[in-house]
């Protein structure tokens, strides 16, 4: 389980102007199109209000770190057992993965692990290094 607080920064990876739009999409856990949609909506209705909060936004939050950056693109390469963590979304507004790219990204995920587990088999069950094996014995 993640122990660090969410923090609202603004996103480098997923950005038009600032990156206001799309930190406070991954704050609240919301799909940025929705965000996006409802600023420019109240820009038209109070466009002084909107733009001076906007700009205020951009000038104070920080930018997330480049580690997010990498994290963002779906190229399923676990390293840790915190990478096995998919977002699956049940509604459209809410941010993460569409329930079958969910399992497309599991199921490569567990094709490469059998990929692995295969060779480290092939290696183990050979004769070489059985024979290897009785030699370190002796």
């Amino acid at each position: 389980m993640n122990s660090r607080p969410k923090t609202l920064k603004r996103s480098m990876h997923n950005r038009r102007i600032a990156g206001v739009c799309g930190g406070i999409a991954k704050y609240f856990g919301l799909e940025t199109w929705l965000v996006r949609v409802v600023t420019v909506g109240a820009l038209f209705f109070s466009f002084s209000l909107i733009a001076f909060v906007y700009i205020a936004a951009w000038m104070i939050l920080d930018s997330d770190d480049l580690s997010d950056r990498a994290s963002k693109g779906r190229t399923f390469e676990a390293t840790s057992t915190d990478d096995y963590h998919f977002d699956i979304k049940s509604h459209a507004w809410q941010a993460g993965e569409p329930p079958k790219q969910a399992l497309s990204s599991l199921s490569k995920a567990f094709d490469k692990l059998e990929a692995r587990i295969q060779s480290v088999e092939r290696i183990v069950t050979s004769k070489s290094f059985k024979v290897s094996r009785e030699i370190d014995r002796l």
